[in-house]
């Protein structure tokens, strides 16, 4: 006899280090037969943002493919996401970042630091083994044994020792793992369905960057999130997504309007 959603989900949140991804990040998306698309905001949340809002903050959003890096890959702006003119292969890589998102500002400790944030994604069509690319990169190792499988973290192609990692489900569990010695790092995928792997790294080195109209704009520290998406065909049933979440900014805006 099946487990309904609700059962399996809690005799499976036994063995997770439940929790929430607090930032945003960038990830792309391609279920069986529909279309790739790249969303912004928190996939465990099933957040999106949209545009009017925070879609329009991009200012130099790429996508490409590693199986043919002679063009970019076609982004359209919707409502909720990109369209992405693309059809994924099994072997390929997709991958984007926008490294002139606009600095802003975070806080720590009651102080200000002007924050020079680059979102980066990664699609793959299987978990054979990838080399990185992104600054920050998580990439599929090609070990996988059963509904296990290993990936490893690179900060400027170097291994991310003792990195936190997460593991993000649709139905908004959340398990974390930290990278060994090796920048490595396992988790169970026992549910079919997209699962997005995430990191955020932060180099605190300050300096300046020239914004694309040609300005000099100082910061404190570089921030960086990275995402690895993939769909499993194999394992149980999917669980439910997590319900719908509208970005704050997009509920302020529907007040004022209300």
């Amino acid at each position: 006899m099946r487990m309904s959603n609700a059962k399996a989900l809690l005799g499976y949140s036994i063995f997770l280090l439940a929790g929430s991804s607090e930032a945003h990040q960038i990830w792309y998306e391609q279920p069986p037969g529909q279309s790739l698309s790249l969303y912004y905001g928190e996939y465990d949340k099933n957040m999106l943002e949209v545009t009017p809002g925070g879609m329009d903050r991009f200012r130099q959003l790429k996508g490409w493919s590693v199986g043919d890096k002679s063009q970019p890959l076609s982004l359209t702006l919707q409502r909720q996401a990109f369209a992405v003119a693309h059809q994924g292969k099994s072997d390929d890589s997709l991958l984007a970042q926008d490294p002139h998102y606009p600095i802003f500002d975070s806080h720590e400790a009651d102080k200000a630091l002007k924050t020079y944030w680059t979102p980066a994604t990664r699609w793959v069509g299987d978990l054979r083994a990838r080399t990185p690319e992104l600054t920050l990169d998580i990439v599929p190792t090609g070990q996988v044994e059963g509904n296990k499988a290993q990936f490893q973290v690179f900060y400027s192609k170097k291994p991310l020792v003792d990195q936190e990692v997460m593991l993000e489900i649709g139905s908004g569990e959340v398990v974390t793992q930290r990278t060994d010695k090796s920048g490595k790092v396992s988790f169970d995928l026992p549910w079919q369905g997209t699962y997005v792997v995430a990191a955020e790294y932060k180099d605190r080195t300050s300096g300046e960057r020239v914004s694309p109209d040609g300005k000099t704009e100082p910061f404190d520290l570089k921030s960086f999130s990275s995402t690895l998406s993939f769909y499993r065909v194999q394992g149980k049933p999917s669980l439910p997504r997590a319900p719908s979440q509208l970005p704050a900014s997009e509920v302020a805006r529907l007040k004022k309007q209300a």
